[in-house]
C-alpha cells in the first residue's frame, strides 16, 4: 500500500473507532465493530504478503 493510502487507511480506522466508541445504539456499534474487524483482517493479510 502506498504511503498516501496507508495514511488515509489509518485516518479512516481512527474515525470509525471514534464512531464506535461514541455510538449509543448497540446495533450500529456492532456494525462499526464488524467493519473494523474486517479492516484488521485485511491489514494482517497485507502484512503477511510482504
Amino acid at each position: 500500500m502506498s504511503k498516501k493510502y496507508r495514511k488515509l487507511w489509518i485516518l479512516l480506522r481512527e474515525k470509525l473507532t471514534d464512531y464506535e466508541n461514541n455510538e449509543k445504539d448497540p446495533e450500529d456499534k456492532d456494525v462499526y465493530h464488524f467493519v473494523l474487524t474486517e479492516m484488521n483482517k485485511m491489514e494482517a493479510a497485507e502484512f503477511l504478503e510482504d
